[in-house]
């Protein structure tokens, strides 16, 4: 069994894998923070992202005491980094060319264009392409004034190309445990390409989408991004620019359909076929095999804390 632990209100990005594969199950973080006992499985932690600072804590807790158990379990709540961090940590390393700066350090900006996103979510990009500090500087003014905190909000150095055009593709792995899965392109005519539009790469860039995905060519250097990120499940977005990945995010929980919606290009088609039955193979890889029981979860470290009795907050909603 794989239990793949979400947020409640993103547990459907593994629905349909969950129908392709039954050993594959979903637990929303408010049921698995409160359980005293939880099944042997495989355990993936996603949605790391979207915890707060203590349901991350008491997150790390419930990693430790399974991993003890013996459990295979991914994603350490403790040592997953998360976007803004990952992102001056590959700047650092120098896998990637590009750099990102928290928006209260505005005037510490050295390169141009940026733009500003929101440090959580996936809600994309909050600005267009900024030229100026003194652009940046008003984006970041209105920003906050609309109500955005800016402990959440950064700044990102620009770093894409079109294939042609004005047509961005933003490719994507996937790390499951020691495998590896493609996902197909996504294609469209803007420069935050993220939701893709269908027919825009065209034959030929079609062509190259497939042979991207059967190939993965890049699988080496993205690998490095999630070492990086101490991310062992999860979905590396990256561009190509100069023929060099550049690692745009990791995310621990992507959206997943299990066999790809229709397209007006057969090797599109064919890139989703071959893509899901290499992520599906993998997944099933992580199956833990037949249940060995239940395991204690002990009231320790902040569970210890947490309140008990009648109307009290349970320990996932608990704060010190």
């Amino acid at each position: 069994m794989i239990i793949v632990a979400t947020t409640a209100a993103h547990a459907y990005t593994h629905k349909a894998i969950s129908a392709a594969l039954p050993m594959v199950k979903r637990l929303a973080y408010p049921v698995l923070l409160s359980r005293r006992s939880l099944p042997w499985a495989t355990y993936i932690f996603t949605d790391l992202d979207r915890l707060s600072a203590w349901q991350l804590e008491v997150a790390a807790h419930l990693y430790r005491t399974l991993k003890d158990a013996g459990c295979r379990v991914l994603n350490d709540p403790a040592k997953a980094l998360h976007r803004l961090a990952l992102l001056r940590r590959l700047h650092a390393l120098g896998v990637n060319s590009f750099n990102a700066w928290p928006a209260a350090e505005v005037d510490a900006v050295d390169a141009f264009p940026v733009f500003l996103r929101t440090a959580a979510a996936h809600r994309g990009n909050l600005t267009d392409l900024l030229e100026t500090p003194e652009a940046l500087r008003s984006a970041v003014f209105d920003a906050v004034k609309a109500g955005y905190p800016i402990s959440n909000l950064m700044i990102i150095e620009y770093r894409a190309q079109p294939i042609h055009d004005d047509v961005f593709r933003k490719l994507a792995l996937f790390r499951l445990g020691d495998a590896v899965a493609p996902d197909p392109s996504v294609h469209q005519r803007h420069w935050a390409a993220k939701y893709g539009e269908n027919g825009v790469a065209g034959e030929q860039g079609y062509r190259d989408d497939l042979a991207l995905v059967r190939d993965m060519p890049y699988a080496a250097a993205v690998l490095k991004a999630f070492a990086a990120a101490d991310i062992e499940y999860g979905r590396a977005d990256y561009g190509l620019v100069g023929a060099k990945p550049e690692i745009y995010e990791i995310n621990t929980n992507p959206m997943l359909d299990a066999i790809g919606k229709p397209h007006p290009f057969p090797e599109r088609t064919e890139a989703t076929q071959v893509a899901r039955a290499l992520y599906l193979d993998g997944m099933a890889a992580l199956d833990s095999g037949e249940a060995k029981g239940r395991i204690a979860i002990p009231p320790t470290g902040p569970r210890k804390m947490a309140p008990r009795g009648r109307g009290r907050s349970p320990a996932y909603l608990w704060l010190p």
